[in-house]
C-alpha cells in the first residue's frame, strides 16, 4: 500500500480540508451516538435493550448540547458559494435530487422493514404479512391490520435523517431569500482577510452566548428537550433545539461572505474550545455525584442552567474545533479525504448497520458499556467500507452521494 499523500493547502473559495476533517469527526460521533442508544436512553430506538449505562446518558447530553448546531453551521458555510455557482433555481433542484434520493431509499425501503421487526419483537404485535404492514400502517394506503393499534394515515419514520430534511428546508428558504435579494447579495469581489482582533471575538462569541441562552430557555418554556413533533405530515422537528440550529445555520452563511472561519483568531478560539471542554467536565461530574441541577424544560433554575451550559458548550466546540482542526488539521491524507468523501453517505446509511450489531450483540453478555463501545468500533469499521466501496457504486446513489 503505498503512503499516504497529503492534499494540497485549500484555495481561497475552495472546499476547505479542515472543515472537513471536523465532518469526519462528526461522522464518527453520530455513529457512536446511535450505537449507544440502546444502552443509555429511554428513548424510542430500534432495538431495546433492557442494559443501561448513566454514563452513555450523559454522553448524549453532550453530543446534543452541540453536534447538530456544528452541522448545521458548517452546512449554512457552503450554501452562499453554491448558489452563487448554481443559481437559487438549480440549487434546490440539486439538493432535492441528492437529498431526496438517499431519503427515499432509506425511508421507503429500509427503515420500514426494520421498524416493523421492532414491533413485532418488542411490542409483540401480531406478525402479520410484511406488505400489509407496509400499506396499513406505514404509508396509510389500506386498512390497517388487525391487531395493530394506532391512528389512520401516514406513518414514515425519518429518524436520524430528520436533519437532512430540514437542512433542505433552511436551504430552500435561503434560496428564496436570495431570489429576493437579488444583486443586493453576491459575492464579494475580494473577501475580507484582516484578522479579527481577540477582543473583538470574544465579545461577540459573549454576545452569541447570551442570545442562545435565552432564546433556548424561553422555548423549553413551550417544548422540552426530546419533545418531537411532525409538521404537515412530514416535518420532523424538535423545538427545543431549534434556536441553535437556525442560529448556527444563519451565523455560517454570514461566515461565508465576511470569511470569519479564516479570520478567527487562534488563541480566541482553542481558548473557547477548553471552555467547552469544562462544561463537558462539568456535566460528566454529575455521573459521580455531583449535585447541579439540570432540566429540559420549564420555569426552573435547572432548566436556566441547561440552556445557559448548552449555550456555552456549542459555542465552545463550534468555534473551538474549527480552529483546531485549521491550526492543526488544515490538510487531508489519502485515507481522510476517502473518509470525508463518504461522511455524507455514512450519515445517511450507518443506522441499519449499526442496528444489526445491536441486535447481533443481543445474546453476548456484554455490558452496556461493552456493547456500546463494540457496536460504535464494529459501526464505523463496517459502515465506511459498505459505502465507499458499494452504496456510492451504485447508479442510483453515486450521483446523490
Amino acid at each position: 500500500m503505498s503512503a499516504p499523500a497529503l492534499t494540497p493547502p485549500a484555495k481561497t473559495g475552495s472546499r476547505l480540508a479542515y472543515i472537513d476533517n471536523v465532518r469526519i469527526f462528526l461522522s464518527l460521533l453520530v455513529v457512536a451516538h446511535h450505537a449507544g442508544q440502546p444502552y443509555g436512553s429511554d428513548g424510542w430506538w430500534l432495538f431495546q435493550s433492557p442494559l443501561r449505562s448513566p454514563w452513555i446518558g450523559l454522553f448524549f447530553g453532550v453530543n446534543e448540547a452541540f453536534f447538530m448546531g456544528l452541522f448545521f453551521l458548517m452546512a449554512g458555510y457552503f450554501h452562499p458559494g453554491s448558489v452563487d455557482r448554481k443559481g437559487p433555481g438549480r440549487f434546490v433542484l440539486d439538493r432535492l435530487w441528492r437529498f431526496g434520493v438517499p431519503i427515499a431509499v432509506m425511508v421507503l425501503g429500509i427503515t420500514p422493514v426494520f421498524i416493523y421487526f421492532h414491533e413485532v419483537l418488542f411490542k409483540h404485535l401480531p406478525a402479520v404479512p410484511y406488505r400489509d404492514f407496509f400499506q396499513g400502517v406505514y404509508l396509510g394506503i389500506a386498512d390497517r391490520p388487525a391487531g395493530w393499534p394506532g391512528d389512520p394515515g401516514v406513518h414514515l419514520e425519518f429518524i436520524h435523517l430528520w436533519f437532512i430534511e430540514n437542512l433542505f428546508i433552511y436551504g430552500g428558504v435561503y434560496a428564496l431569500y436570495r431570489v429576493l435579494a437579488g444583486g443586493r447579495d453576491t459575492a464579494p469581489a475580494v473577501r475580507p482577510a484582516e484578522p479579527i482582533a481577540p477582543a473583538t471575538a470574544h465579545k461577540a462569541l459573549c454576545a452569541l452566548v447570551l442570545w442562545l441562552a435565552v432564546t433556548t430557555f424561553c422555548i423549553r418554556l413551550w417544548k422540552n428537550v426530546d419533545d418531537w413533533k411532525v409538521l404537515l405530515g412530514f416535518w420532523e422537528i424538535e423545538f427545543a433545539h431549534l434556536p441553535q440550529y437556525v442560529t448556527m445555520f444563519t451565523l455560517g452563511i454570514l461566515a461565508a461572505r465576511r470569511n470569519w472561519f479564516e479570520r478567527f483568531p487562534a488563541r480566541a478560539g482553542l481558548a473557547w474550545l477548553w471552555l467547552g471542554a469544562a462544561c463537558v467536565a462539568v456535566w460528566m461530574a454529575r455521573g459521580a455525584g455531583l449535585d447541579i441541577p439540570f432540566w429540559i424544560g420549564g420555569f426552573s433554575l435547572a432548566a436556566a442552567n441547561r440552556a445557559l451550559w448548552e449555550s456555552v458548550l456549542c459555542v465552545g466546540f463550534c468555534v473551538g474545533l474549527l480552529t483546531l482542526a485549521r491550526e492543526r488539521f488544515p490538510q487531508q491524507t489519502r485515507l481522510m479525504k476517502i473518509l470525508s468523501d463518504n461522511a455524507f453517505a455514512v450519515y445517511v446509511f450507518h443506522v441499519p448497520v449499526v442496528t444489526l450489531l445491536q441486535y447481533a450483540l443481543a445474546g453476548s453478555g456484554l455490558g452496556p458499556l461493552a456493547s456500546f463501545l463494540a457496536v460504535t468500533v464494529l459501526g464505523i469499521a463496517l459502515t465506511f467500507p459498505l459505502t465507499h466501496y458499494v452504496l456510492r457504486r451504485l447508479p442510483l446513489l453515486k450521483q446523490a452521494l
